[in-house]
Parts: C-alpha cells; sequence; structure tokens
C-alpha cells in the first residue's frame, strides 16, 4: 500500500490549522445565537477528523482528500463569515 506523501501532510496540515482558533472563534460568537454557538464547538472535531481522513484516503483515492480538502476550506470561511455577521 502506498503512503501519502510528505507534501500532501503539509497541505492537510495548513488547511486544518484554523481549527485551532477555536477559543476566538467562541468568543466572537453573538451570545443569543445558540446555533451558531453549536456549530462552533463542533467545528474543530470536524475539522480534525476531516483532516486524518483526507490523510488516510489519499493513498488509495487522492480525489476524495482534495474533496475533502475543499470542504475544510469552504467551512472554514463559512465558520467566520457566521461569527463576524
Amino acid at each position: 500500500m502506498q503512503r501519502t506523501p510528505l507534501w500532501m501532510t503539509i497541505v492537510i496540515i495548513i488547511v486544518s490549522l484554523p481549527a485551532f482558533t477555536f477559543p476566538a472563534l467562541l468568543d466572537s460568537c453573538p451570545p443569543e445565537a445558540e446555533a451558531t454557538r453549536t456549530l462552533v464547538w463542533i467545528y474543530p472535531f470536524y475539522m480534525l477528523l476531516s483532516a486524518w481522513l483526507a490523510w488516510k484516503a489519499y493513498a488509495g483515492r487522492s480525489y476524495v482528500s482534495w474533496m475533502l480538502i475543499g470542504l475544510m476550506i469552504l467551512t472554514t470561511i463559512t465558520i467566520r463569515m457566521l461569527t463576524e455577521a
């Protein structure tokens, strides 16, 4: 079985770094928006799980990894928009 190349591992790590801004995201949530707070709480777990799945899937199905990376980027943009609106 093939291994995930180092450059792909670095790409996955870079894309998942925004998950570590969780405390700042939680602070910027409006207090009356419970749905937004729930999504922000789920966000870091989703990002870490997606990063792990993208890393594991690259050796066999690289297109699945790229789809997961794209979804991670879109999710990060969406969470930023939710907390700043």
